[in-house]
């Protein structure tokens, strides 16, 4: 028994370990593996490189000045019963670093984008105004605003966000030159390995979460969890041994290859742990269908003190199951009717008359003249 168990229980655990691989890879795959950069920190953002390495990749900026609020990201939804809303998401905005040229004795300043969410329009605003108080001062005596830290994904422009980058700037009358670089680029801080940074999070604590669940279902590959409720039940009744459940184990009706029906216990796998019923206990059983989308196809099973079990299993193999019932547990109801429901909901006493006393009864009174006979 032990053996055939223990056999169903690491089949089980396997093929957790594996699906949950598989799920992991997928929800890391799908979130361009990003992870790994936000779990090693932000890259910070060198604006002197090639802007092409950093592409995709989770940076850091400390950005001098915001200038322009270029696009406003909006979600417009539409009513089932006519009329639309429209919502603002964010802005995105052209911003500058500006980085000293020793050699040349002069500054290079690089023109990129930010995308910031609707919450920071305010804040953004006002690095707006104090950046034109400051570059607008002929006088030197203006300050310049406080570096703004922004964090996020560094991509590169889509065509449409490219084109009104550049209108942007023209606005602003600014050309290219050797000094004032333009970086057709977004710094993101909406999403995360493309997806929304709050999805992303969902994503990955599902991925944790599948990690966890690989690890203990791989611990469970070398362990005896699997006789976890057999042993419970053991130290709960002190007359019965486990050599017993064996031996009757070895008796029993296997069926579906995870559930074995002996004369005086049920055993069966639920995932990776083993059940045990002891037979005497049950007084009915029925197969339960429900299609649709939440579908089940289980045999349910129901005990003197009104304990439910429901165990997944095929019609066929069901009906196998209760035929074995049938002919060697005489307390037992088997098969549905809406009048038996009823009984047993409203009128437990008579439904316990139906089988369940009369053979109780029966046994003690064998027993009884089996025991005067002696």
């Amino acid at each position: 028994m032990l053996e055939t168990l223990k056999k169903s229980a690491r089949k089980s655990n396997t093929m957790r370990v594996i699906f949950s691989i598989i799920g992991i890879v997928i929800l890391l795959a799908v979130t361009k593996f990003a992870i790994l950069d936000v779990v090693t920190g932000p890259a910070k953002m060198d604006f002197t490189a090639d802007p092409a390495t950093y592409e995709g990749k989770y940076v850091t900026v400390d950005a001098d000045f915001i200038l322009y609020d270029y696009i406003e990201h909006t979600t417009t939804t539409t009513r089932k019963y006519g009329g639309s809303t429209t919502s603002t998401n964010g802005y995105s905005y052209v911003a500058f670093q500006s980085v000293d040229d020793y050699e040349k004795g002069s500054s290079i300043w690089y023109f990129y984008s930010i995308y910031m969410s609707y919450q920071k329009q305010d804040e953004m605003t006002a690095k707006i105004e104090e950046a034109f108080a400051h570059l607008n001062d002929e006088t030197g005596k203006t300050a310049p605003p406080e570096p703004v830290t922004v964090t996020g994904v560094w991509n590169k422009m889509d065509a449409q966000t490219e084109r009104y980058f550049r209108s942007a700037m023209l606005d602003l009358g600014v050309q290219e030159t050797e000094y004032d670089l333009f970086y057709f680029y977004e710094l993101d801080t909406k999403n995360i390995g493309g997806v929304n940074s709050t999805l992303f999070w969902v994503l990955m604590a599902v991925a944790a979460f599948l990690l966890l669940f690989a690890i203990l279902s791989g611990i469970g590959l070398f362990s005896n969890a699997y006789m976890k409720n057999i042993q419970q039940y053991l130290q709960k009744d002190s007359s019965v041994s486990l050599s017993a459940i064996e031996e009757d184990f070895k008796q029993a009706h296997p069926i579906d290859k995870t559930i074995w029906l002996g004369k005086k216990w049920t055993v069966y796998m639920v995932g990776n742990k083993a059940q045990i019923i002891v037979n005497k206990d049950l007084v009915w059983g029925y197969y339960f269908q429900r299609t649709g989308r939440n579908s089940v196809s289980e045999m349910r099973l129901f005990t003197k003190d009104k304990k439910q079990l429901h165990i997944g299993l095929s019609e066929k193999r069901t009906q196998e199951a209760l035929k074995y019932y049938v002919e060697e547990q005489p307390q037992m109801v088997v098969g549905y009717s809406s009048d038996l429901e009823k009984m047993y909901n409203k009128d437990f006493s008579a439904f316990l008359n139906l089988k369940y006393n009369p053979a109780m009864q029966a046994a003690s009174f064998y027993s009884d003249s089996s025991d005067s006979n002696i």
